[in-house]
């Protein structure tokens, strides 16, 4: 793009697309360039993303029927309860990050599965980025699933975490194509929720469904736990809580476990995956911790619901002190954190030089609907991430 084209792009974003978060830290956190995939990498990532949706809800089903897993995962005890309770749903939006390696392939090492973010980009992209991509294909389905995917009779309620306009934002957006297809919704906090004998209120307003964007291991500090109780078993909402069973990142562990996959599907997750150890049993699992402490290199630590980088540490990112005192956090509190192998992420060279890619393919309901894809200058990606978008090449 041109410059002037830049700054027109840009202005769309925030004031068409509500993404109010085009500058962090003051910096831009745009790029006027896109990643291309060959039509071949495009199928090979839509075949791993959509069956990676369907292994994990077998696994979900299966950790499900196991209370002494479920508290593994970290999940707080009343939200495990109502997960328990849950009705079993398909109703799912989810994102997988995906990055290359030198040797060609992929790796995935963490899921996307309670409040993934980005729908102002994915929805924006080709809508407003196709005339300067001519001859190149963008993939458009997520907006068109997500509304096939709501009730359509009746008030949604947008459910988010009302300090925080980045959600707000997403909320905003999907706010926008219901009312394009004549459909109400309501702007709430999970907060507002109301049992009635008629069925589920938000603000005073009777809904039908709702759509969360608040981190699903929150709810057992709701003030509303009776509605909730009653919401669970019968309420639909996307993402159900089911959802955070594989948002944890100790669930990338206990797939080893006997009986939670068959063998074809873990040899698949071991393939696109690395090794992770829950911290509580790394002992167990023969993992040595002096050679945690000498050789930060190969290694990560990640809370279990940690979110957009926070309490992740990569070892070869910090400093020997900074290692050994996030290595001393663990041991305070091992069963809230996993332990992970590093791998190497294959850079891309930018105009702005080299930047570490993270390939974000979206899934509603187990099938692809499109890319939200981010670069950072190291391999580790935050808030402060860049957006790219992300086209095919068919020729």
């Amino acid at each position: 793009m041109s410059p002037d084209e830049f700054v027109a792009y840009q202005r769309q974003l925030r004031f068409r697309y509500q993404k109010w978060d085009s500058f962090v830290e003051g910096k831009l956190r745009l790029l006027p360039e896109s990643l291309v995939l060959s039509a071949a990498e495009h199928d090979r990532i839509v075949h791993m993303a959509e069956r990676l949706a369907s292994i994990l809800r077998r696994i979900e089903q299966q950790i499900k029927r196991r209370p002494d897993l479920l508290e593994r995962l970290g999940i707080p005890a009343t939200v495990r309860e109502w997960i328990q309770q849950e009705a079993t749903s398909d109703w799912q939006l989810a994102r997988y990050d995906f990055f290359p390696t030198p040797d060609g392939r992929w790796q995935v090492c963490e899921f996307n599965e309670d409040v993934p973010g980005g729908f102002n980009e994915i929805i924006s992209a080709n809508r407003l980025l196709q005339f300067c991509h001519p001859n190149l294909r963008f993939v458009d389905r997520f907006a068109e699933a997500l509304l096939a995917a709501v009730p359509a009779p009746g008030k949604i309620a947008l459910m988010y975490a009302t300090g925080y306009a980045e959600d707000l934002q997403h909320m905003v957006v999907l706010q926008q194509l219901l009312r394009e297809r004549g459909q109400e919704s309501v702007l709430c906090s999970p907060r507002h929720l109301h049992k009635t004998w008629r069925g589920f209120t938000v603000c005073g307003e009777q809904v039908v469904a709702g759509i969360r964007f608040y981190p699903g291991e929150w709810f057992g500090l709701l003030e509303n736990q009776h509605a909730w109780r009653h919401a669970v078993r019968t309420w639909r909402m996307l993402n159900p809580l089911t959802r955070l069973i594989t948002q944890s990142k100790a669930i990338f562990a206990l797939w080893e476990e006997n009986g939670v996959v068959d063998s074809h599907d873990l040899e698949f997750l071991r393939e696109l995956a690395p090794a992770t150890y829950e911290a509580s049993r790394y002992s167990e699992s023969g993992g040595d911790w002096s050679s945690l402490e000498t050789q930060r290199q190969g290694w990560v630590l990640k809370q279990n619901f940690g979110r957009m980088g926070d309490n992740v540490v990569m070892g070869g990112l910090v400093s020997d002190a900074q290692w050994t005192a996030a290595l001393n956090d663990v041991r305070r509190r091992p069963q809230d954190w996993i332990i992970q192998r590093c791998f190497e992420v294959a850079p891309v060279n930018f105009s702005n030089g080299a930047q570490y890619p993270a390939l974000g393919a979206y899934l509603i309901n187990g099938r692809f609907v499109g890319y939200y894809s981010r670069v950072a200058p190291a391999p580790f990606h935050t808030h402060q991430a860049i957006f790219v978008p992300t086209v095919i090449d068919d020729r």
